[in-house]
């Protein structure tokens, strides 16, 4: 037994004595697994992040945005000067277990849902990319006319003479002409023709893009701040979840 009173299973396992009225604190059994039988003794303040993991010896479910070391030692802190609720450390690690395998898959997408988890990181650029999708139509009209005149003329010479054949270039010459008729036609025609096209085309473009974002001192500082205060909230939720592990005071 310790000045706790606390005694030690042969496998370093502390365990409450029945005469004790009341369950011991985080604190108390902290010290007692990361500073028993220690010249050296750990300082208060590193209590939960050494001894976290006589606590936490299971799985449960939990985010990457959040790492086991953080999560586990804001728990112990939150409740270092607490007492367990139950009569054993191994009890109580059985329903902590239990607990957390019970409300972590709810508060997990809450982590997930927060934006800006990069703006802890030392980079000042952010990229976004993404696609644009817009729908086009093309229309397109047009209108032709065709005219054209046409125009055409023949002469008709037509002579007779009963002269004989030998005096056929007298006829030829009009110099001696029996019957004499000499017609000329002249025909002229119109054309014209319109036509009218109307073409439309439709489609989808899609466009793809990419977006730098700088963010200004002043812009992360309160990105930040409204970031670590959406955290604590959660954590208090959670917190507020745990608390039936803990004695109560009547």
């Amino acid at each position: 037994m310790n000045n706790y009173g606390i005694y030690y299973s042969p496998l370093f396992i502390p365990f409450i004595p029945s005469m004790n009225e009341k369950p011991p604190t985080v604190y108390s059994l902290l010290e007692s697994i990361v500073n028993y039988g220690k010249d050296e003794k750990t300082k208060i303040k590193d209590l939960a992040n050494v001894g976290r993991g006589s606590f936490f010896d299971f799985d449960y479910p939990l985010t990457e945005n959040i790492t086991k070391e953080q999560f586990e030692t804001m728990i112990l802190n939150r409740f270092l000067m607490r007492r367990i609720g139950f009569d054993t450390l191994t009890a109580f690690k059985i329903q902590l277990n239990v607990k957390l395998n019970s409300i972590m898959p709810l508060y997990n997408k809450m982590f997930d849902a927060l934006e800006n988890w990069n703006i802890f990181e030392s980079g000042e650029i952010t990229t976004e990319t993404g696609t644009d999708e817009r729908q086009t139509t093309n229309s397109t009209q047009n209108t032709l006319s065709n005219s054209s005149t046409t125009q055409s003329s023949s002469t008709s010479d037509r002579r007779n003479s009963e002269l004989p054949q030998d005096q056929l270039e007298n006829l030829r010459d009009g110099s001696y002409v029996g019957n004499y008729n000499y017609d000329t036609d002249t025909a002229t025609g119109t054309d014209s023709s319109t036509s009218n096209g109307t073409a439309t085309a439709s489609g989808t473009d899609n466009n793809e893009y990419t977006k730098e974002i700088r963010r200004s001192p002043s812009d992360k500082i309160a990105i930040m701040k409204e970031m670590q205060t959406n955290i604590n909230n959660i954590y208090e939720m959670i917190f507020k979840d745990l608390e039936c592990l803990f004695y109560q005071l009547v």
